[in-house]
């Protein structure tokens, strides 16, 4: 069985151990570049009818439309008071003509109080930009759309153009479909949420214990922080990022297809990377984390019990997201009646490619989720850039730096830096804890997986 202590001085140093001057620079650098690719390209981009490229945005807003909109519709047949004000709450966060466009259908749908969705479709038509399939939502709402019109309607708001009324006027060939549906939807997030606060109850009685038994024991985190080299590992991950950046950029100047070259790059370059420096290959992947620990389906129970750590660290950067979300909605708006609604983190790409997507496509999204960016993500952030932090800093500062990085190359946005940092902390704590890497990628891959088939159920 192979563990940390097989590790200690497996791996040779055939040159200089330190990292390369170039490492740090290349880091920065596509950390800034990647963040403003984040927060700069998906505004730009939510009125555009192109959603082929590396973020569709406006589908992904309509993705989280659709389950907002379907917790309003199963509200309705109970109160159509709260339902209109839920409804309100949506118009004023909704950003781009295919969202405002979608909120009208809704708005006509539900037959709010104090609704106008005539109102709301010439507001948005006074835009000069506004698009000419605005004209089959003035249809629908004056005298209902054909079936080839709701295609139409259908190719730019997907699920929406369900809502639009039939020819007379008449409610929707699945207005029933819809409501119950509506209604399952409601279900199935009351029972996630049940869940998550369960788990995250959990979550808190394993970190106390693991705590107490490192305080006691000293021995409950196996992670060695002497292990070499160090060095190397900064430069995979410098890599990893250079050729990310490299990838979008050359997408941005020359070709989309550019960005799915540079991630292609990104999983093998800083892996070849040891091998060309002179390390050997299998003593550099047991420092790196890639070993069995006490077993392989040991380590992986020991993941799928971590998750709830995980999950419990977690809610305390979902709160912190949610009241800076809070903050900056209030002061941008301009005082307390403005609300933070308007403001909250972006939706990740994966949820637009679900919303278009048939059962394929969300097949895909689940093994890209919950496959293939855990494996690459945990081994170069809590595997590479871990090991290298570890090798100079405490648990700690090398965890939220971790953390933050790995939060602020996600496509969510700034806003979700605590969130998402908090879940990366999470990570590195079973790193820590197990030292192997296959705890937190089991435990990242439940974590996006859960998430995944949740949205896929629920679109």
């Amino acid at each position: 069985m192979l563990g940390i202590e097989d590790t200690s001085d497996a791996v040779s140093q055939p040159r200089n151990s330190k990292a390369g001057p170039w490492a740090w620079p290349i880091i920065l650098a596509s950390v800034l570049f990647i963040g403003w690719l984040i927060n700069v390209i998906p505004t730009e981009a939510l009125d555009s009818d192109d959603l082929q490229g590396p973020i569709p945005s406006a589908s992904a807003d309509l993705a989280v439309l659709q389950m907002q909109s379907q917790a309003i519709i199963a509200s309705a047949s109970i109160d159509r008071a709260s339902a209109a004000e839920a409804l309100k709450t949506l118009k004023e966060q909704s950003r781009g003509f295919k969202s405002q466009a979608a909120i009208v259908l809704l708005e006509d749908f539900i037959d709010a109080p104090i609704s106008d969705p005539v109102a709301s479709l010439e507001a948005i038509k006074e835009d000069k930009n506004a698009p000419e399939w605005l004209e089959q939502i003035e249809r629908s709402l004056s005298e209902g759309i054909t079936t080839e019109e709701r295609a139409v309607l259908r190719s730019e708001l997907g699920w929406f153009a369900e809502l639009a009324a039939e020819p007379g006027r008449v409610a929707p060939e699945k207005s029933d479909e819809i409501k119950a549906r509506s209604a399952e939807v409601i279900v199935l997030i009351m029972l996630c949420l049940i869940g998550a606060a369960l788990v995250i109850l959990a979550g808190g009685l394993f970190l106390y214990m693991l705590l107490r038994n490192q305080r006691i024991t000293g021995k409950a985190l196996r992670f060695n922080n002497k292990v070499m080299p160090r060095g190397i590992m900064l430069e995979a991950f410098a890599l990893y990022l250079g050729m990310v950046s490299l990838g979008e950029a050359a997408a941005i100047v020359i070709h989309g297809s550019f960005s799915l070259a540079g991630y292609g790059l990104s999983m093998v370059v800083p892996l070849v990377w040891p091998r060309m420096r002179g390390y050997r290959w299998r003593p550099f992947l047991q420092s790196l984390g890639w070993h069995r620990g006490e077993g392989v389906f040991k380590e992986i129970g020991f993941g799928i019990i971590g998750y709830s750590g995980v999950l419990a660290i977690a809610s305390i950067g979902i709160c912190l997201t949610w009241v800076i979300s809070l903050f900056v909605g209030v002061f941008a708006g301009g005082g307390p009646e403005s609300t933070f609604e308007t403001t909250s983190p972006q939706p990740h790409p994966v949820l637009g490619w679900m919303f278009r997507g048939g059962w394929v496509e969300k097949l895909f999204c689940l093994l890209l989720a919950a496959v293939l960016a855990p494996l690459l993500e945990e081994t170069l952030f809590r595997g590479a850039l871990h090991r290298y932090l570890r090798g100079r800093l405490g648990f700690f500062l090398s965890a939220l730096i971790t953390g933050v990085i790995f939060a602020g190359l996600h496509p969510q946005g700034w806003l979700a830096i605590p969130a998402l940092g908090s879940i990366g902390i999470g990570f590195s704590l079973l790193r820590e804890w197990r030292d192997s890497l296959i705890a937190p990628t089991v435990a990242h891959a439940i974590n996006n997986g859960l998430l995944i088939t949740v949205v896929w159920l629920a679109l």
